[in-house]
């Protein structure tokens, strides 16, 4: 693993984070703390912190119109240029187009094309590059240096105290918030936020929150510097920082009571969550900090005020829809099975009234017989349906096995489809 290499990191102070606060007032959204409809069905009081209602939809907003208040006389000229995966870019581009400043965005290739289509409808310039933000935020620092532009990066000081306005508000909001779950890209957000709780109220706990593919943060907490990590495609995009950027560790080391590591699995059942239970529209990074939770890692706040921050919404249609999917099959409620039906008009007949019968919703039904040699009397059904709950599921999986000998529920179905 490299090293990153900074002698004089910059750390960030609460007076900082105040004076953000009364710039950005007129410019961004003060986000409701609301208390989340699943503490009904937990053991937690959980609170939702929903940044994800910002206008471009993530808390970026507050850092990026802090670096453009605090530096407007000098940005107006020479522009801005940002790299990112996403929600930094439409932050920059909603705000520059608002303060008449010239924004360039460099998302890397792999970003969703939504993203680059809002950052145009802002007026921004985009230009593609590279296959990950590293590879973007390196196009994006020698771009700098050729043109001059003001570079903007989630660890720039600025940025940083913008962000600590959401810590702020949570107090404000909630004073007898006990503690408090956020979602860790390079750290700004978390750094930030955790000097601004503990400012306001000394004993309230802050955690971090980060995907277990792309752990920067532990592996920077363990090692006692940040450290570069591979980065993965995962659910939780926003938060795929290879490296946490050095002034946002040096301003919580030594500070932060726990990090977190979340299960990709519980990302996707905390996205459905937040549709079905709370009727709020979440990406993966965004979910990360009421994620951890639904996964168990905070036994020692049950009973105690826990704030999730909802960091961001910004998440395509397609990319959506392949996430309920997904967080349907992590939740059990999509099952998957193989099963042996007479070959007959009368065999799938069956099968049919039995998946309507104990109201499950049929999703998928695909037959095979030329490749199954071992019956030439059986054809194999591939099937898919939708369930509400994991004891719907083990009540269905019990009557199937009561009607069909030979059936075989996922992850089996794989394996026993190459030995027929």
């Amino acid at each position: 693993m490299e090293a990153f290499d900074d002698d004089k990191p910059h750390i960030l102070s609460f007076n900082e984070i105040k004076y953000a606060a009364e710039r950005i007032e007129d410019g961004i959204i003060h986000t409701p703390l609301c208390e989340a409809k699943i503490s009904k069905y937990m053991d937690y009081n959980i609170y939702l912190k929903c940044e994800n209602l910002q206008y471009t939809g993530s808390c970026a907003e507050r850092g990026i119109r802090n670096y453009m208040m605090a530096k407007l006389d000098e940005v107006s000229g020479r522009g801005v240029i940002v790299p990112s995966n996403g929600n930094m870019a439409v932050a920059t581009a909603y705000h520059g187009g608002i303060l008449g400043l010239p924004v360039t965005v460099v998302l890397p290739e792999s970003a969703p094309a939504a993203h680059a289509h809002r950052c145009s409808e802002y007026g921004a310039d985009i230009v593609l590059h590279g296959n990950n933000v590293e590879d973007a935020t390196n196009f994006a620092k020698k771009s700098a240096k050729e043109s001059q532009q003001f570079l903007i990066t989630s660890d720039d000081p600025l940025v940083m105290a913008g962000l600590g306005t959401v810590g702020m508000e949570i107090i404000t909001q909630l004073p007898e918030t006990d503690a408090v779950i956020v979602p860790v890209a390079a750290g700004g957000l978390l750094a930030s936020v955790l000097i601004a709780c503990k400012k306001l109220k000394c004993t309230c706990l802050v955690y971090g929150a980060e995907c277990a593919k792309v752990p920067k943060m532990m592996k920077a907490l363990q090692a006692g510097h940040p450290i570069i990590v591979p980065t993965t495609p995962n659910l939780a995009q926003n938060l795929n920082a290879a490296i946490v950027g050095s002034n946002a560790f040096a301003s919580l080391k030594g500070r932060l009571d726990r990090m977190l590591v979340v299960d990709e699995s519980y990302i996707a059942k905390a996205i459905i969550t937040m549709l079905e239970r709370e009727r709020l529209v979440a990406d993966g990074a965004g979910v990360c900090a009421l994620a951890a939770v639904m996964q168990g890692l905070v036994p020692e706040l049950r009973g105690k005020r826990a704030v999730c921050i909802i960091s961001s919404g910004n998440i395509d249609s397609g990319r959506l829809s392949r996430t309920i999917q997904r967080g349907l099959g992590s939740s059990g409620r999509m099952l998957r099975f193989a099963v042996a039906v007479a070959d007959q008009p009368t065999g799938l007949e069956k099968l049919a009234k039995t998946i309507a019968e104990e109201r499950t919703v049929l999703k998928s039904l695909i037959t095979e017989q030329m490749w199954v040699h071992s019956d030439v009397s059986v054809t194999w059904a591939n099937v898919v349906v939708e369930t509400a709950n994991d004891e719907h599921t083990a009540n269905f999986k019990d009557r199937l096995r009561e009607l069909y000998p030979l059936i075989r529920f996922t992850p089996d179905v794989e394996r026993h489809k190459s030995s027929v």
